[in-house]
């Protein structure tokens, strides 16, 4: 015989009590998303030293993550199980109270209750396997090598910082520092929604990156200085056929980076993408002040958290100055 549970004879007090307890447990999952910086890295032992990672920040990205410049990986949530990320340590007899005190102690993280946990595909061009991904609301746990570890901390990437009024962002949100072009191609690029082939605005990778679109009709005096620029004038690569975009009906997408001081730094990218007519723009950085663009930077760079121009060895070739030009060093 079957017998069937029907929902008029549950406890009038049931159904209220399992949503309240699914939506705890959706409130307590912590968002990844966003900008992390290197706090320190330690050893359990404390024998060995430990090397301090190739990039001092991690930026996370609708599910995967930025390591380094050229390290991409995809993170995958699973159960927390002591044993799987502290195997080694297991086995050396550290359980999970003991190494709780350790983290406690020196990164004021904690293994109680069960922290969130990522586990990630590795990319071939990871220097340093960083499988394991614990997290809490503020801080970011990293273990590696058996019994090393390092901790990142969450950064605004500098949009809380106060804007000057004079910078016309209209509206617009802040993406954050730094700004690589590498991370935005593979963390964001892809995932820009488009309409009749032209990118839109979205905040599906948000908070480190706000794309925006220029459009011609836009009243918006800052779309209408991005869509009506000369890029070729500014030595644009491949700009020939892109410059001014709204006078070759294109729209280019753009993100607006913290300012420095009263100079905004803003990303442009063409991503509409090239044809047998035309070959793509590889994008510029320009920097606006009292609504006009005082130069135009034509590289790949990471921009730092110091508006510094790095490139993927770490050396810092142009220096964003307060009065909107950008320094050869």
């Amino acid at each position: 015989m079957t017998h069937r549970t029907d929902d008029r004879t549950m406890h009038p007090f049931a159904l209220p009590l399992v949503l309240a307890t699914m939506l705890a447990g959706q409130a307590c999952a912590v968002d990844l998303s966003g900008t992390w910086r290197y706090e320190k890295g330690m050893d359990y032992d404390g024998g060995a030293k430990v090397a301090a990672p190739k990039s001092p920040w991690l930026q996370m990205v609708n599910g995967s993550a930025a390591v380094s410049p050229t390290c991409f990986v995809k993170l995958r949530k699973t159960r927390y199980l002591y044993s799987t990320p502290f195997q080694a340590l297991l086995k050396d007899g550290v359980d999970e109270t003991t190494l709780d005190g350790y983290l406690a102690k020196h990164f004021a993280f904690s293994l109680k209750g069960g922290p969130d946990y990522y586990e990630a595909d590795i990319d071939t061009d990871c220097a340093t396997p960083l499988g394991d991904y614990l997290v809490t609301d503020k801080r970011l746990l990293l273990p590696f090598a058996g019994s090393s570890f390092y901790s990142y901390v969450r950064s605004d990437g500098g949009t809380a910082r106060p804007v000057d009024p004079s910078i016309p962002l209209g509206g617009r949100k802040l993406s954050q520092l730094p700004f690589s072009t590498a991370t935005f191609s593979h963390l964001c690029a892809g995932i820009i929604p488009r309409a009749g082939g032209v990118p839109q605005a979205t905040d599906k990778c948000a908070p480190v990156f706000y794309p925006y679109v220029a459009n011609e009709k836009d009243a918006d005096p800052l779309a209408q200085l991005i869509g009506r620029h000369d890029y070729n004038k500014g030595g644009g690569n491949h700009a020939d056929d892109y410059a001014p975009p709204f006078a070759s009906k294109l729209h280019p997408t753009f993100m607006l980076l913290p300012p420095l001081k009263d100079v905004l730094l803003v990303r442009v990218d063409d991503l509409e993408g090239g044809n047998d007519e035309r070959d793509a723009m590889s994008g510029a950085y320009l920097a606006i002040r009292n609504g006009k663009v005082t130069d135009q930077l034509n590289e790949g760079c990471t921009i730092d958290d110091a508006y510094a121009c790095v490139d993927r060895d770490g050396k810092k070739r142009y220096q964003l100055r307060d009065n909107g030009k950008f320094d050869k060093l």
